[in-house]
């Protein structure tokens, strides 16, 4: 076991050609070309505690894979530093830095049973045929593997496959696990499940985990601590709670959350030394804690982007007027798409009430003040 540092780590594709640099910069501001190269991950800096499970999750393109394969060696850094332990690893060799990395497509050699799959690495380093054994089936055991020891690959499911992928790396009992999108080729159902095995395979191993994924499901599920990410940049790093309570910008309040954040242009008011908002006809006071940081940063009234979940709308008799345009029964909950003015809202609703809403049908909406999520019109930065 141990723990990581990140400090300013980088990696930048360069360019292939001067052609190819000069097209693309006269063609496109994106921020992640640069006259250096296309700049993958910015200045990623991150501590990760011994024994603790970090997720990196954000969109495709984001850098988290890029970040994990620098992490293990499978990817030259182009600046910054990389701790395992105490050790600098930026010039050591992955099968040196003691981890274990599990692929999203299982990465097993098809010619072999699962037994010589899981034995192969302790084979490579001369391991003592008892203790090879001995490890093995231990893992077998802990995974539920055991009766598929003397099966080969093809004879078997994908979450059995990813099974062995992850009892391949326990053998090798590393200071570091390192899982890329081990889920994503299995179907719902299945990825439920091996969800769950994860949480109770990192009790049972008790090491440091390093997971990446762009499912939000998983990384709030599994996480300690969540890093998401975009464009190469680290957008917030936290607590489940803390990103999901107070999310740091829009992209993160977006991206946490299903269905996500509805958003709102709205107007902030300052009144007698108390704030509220404004929104689609109706005022809602804010709570004196949001009201004591707004007032320490003197905000004036502004035009500002106001979030709330699904899950705190509410429909009442009165409040925000909206017009209904979609009705999802979704079980126990109705999943209401509506138009309040120009913008687009989902509100969750109890089912069960016997009430089906049609197309077309007016409601009106309220939320607590509690509830408000506050973020600068200009930059998408929460305000609180």
């Amino acid at each position: 076991m141990a723990d990581l540092k990140l400090v300013n780590v980088r990696k930048v594709y360069p360019w292939g050609s001067s052609a190819e640099k000069k097209k693309a910069l006269s063609a496109s501001d994106n921020p992640e070309y640069t006259e250096e190269g296309v700049v993958a991950v910015h200045d990623f800096t991150l501590d990760i505690a011994d024994k603790e499970f970090v997720v990196l999750v954000g969109p495709s393109g984001c850098g988290k894979s890029t970040t994990l394969r620098m992490i293990a060696g499978l990817e030259e850094i182009s600046g910054g530093e990389i701790y395992i332990g105490d050790k600098l690893v930026n010039d050591t060799a992955p099968k040196d830095r003691d981890i274990a990395m599990v692929f999203q497509n299982y990465a097993l050699y098809p010619h072999m049973t699962v037994y010589e799959n899981m034995a192969f690495s302790l084979k490579m380093r001369h391991t003592p045929k008892d203790i090879i054994d001995q490890k093995v089936r231990e893992a077998a055991e802990i995974l539920g593997i055991t009766e598929f020891l003397d099966r080969k690959p093809k004879a078997l499911s994908g979450g059995q496959r990813q099974r062995v992928a992850i009892g391949r790396a326990i053998v090798r009992e590393p200071k570091v696990f390192l899982m890329d999108e081990p889920l994503s080729n299995l179907d719902a159902k299945l990825r439920n499940q091996m969800r769950a095995e994860i949480i109770k395979l990192r009790r049972k191993i008790d090491t440091t985990f390093i997971y990446v994924t762009h499912d939000q499901t998983e990384a709030m599920t599994l996480g300690d601590r969540i890093v998401i990410m975009k464009d190469g940049l680290i957008q917030q790093a936290g607590t489940p709670n803390e990103v999901f309570d107070h999310p740091a910008n829009i992209f993160v309040a977006g991206f946490i959350g299903m269905p996500q954040m509805n958003f709102f242009p709205a107007r902030l008011i300052r009144q007698d030394g108390k704030y509220s908002v404004l929104f689609g006809g109706t005022i809602v006071d804010l709570p004196d804690e949001t009201g004591r940081i707004l007032g320490e940063k003197n905000l004036p009234d502004k035009d500002i982007t106001l979030g709330v979940r699904p899950e705190h709308l509410e429909l009442s008799e009165s409040g925000v007027p909206a017009v209904v345009d979609v009705s999802e029964m979704m079980g126990s909950n109705i999943h209401l798409h509506v138009r309040i003015g120009e913008a687009e809202a989902v509100v969750i609703v109890p089912g069960g009430n016997g009430h089906s809403f049609e197309p077309g049908e007016s409601v009106f909406l309220t939320f607590s003040g509690k509830r408000a999520h506050l973020f600068d019109a200009a930059d998408g930065k929460n305000l609180v």
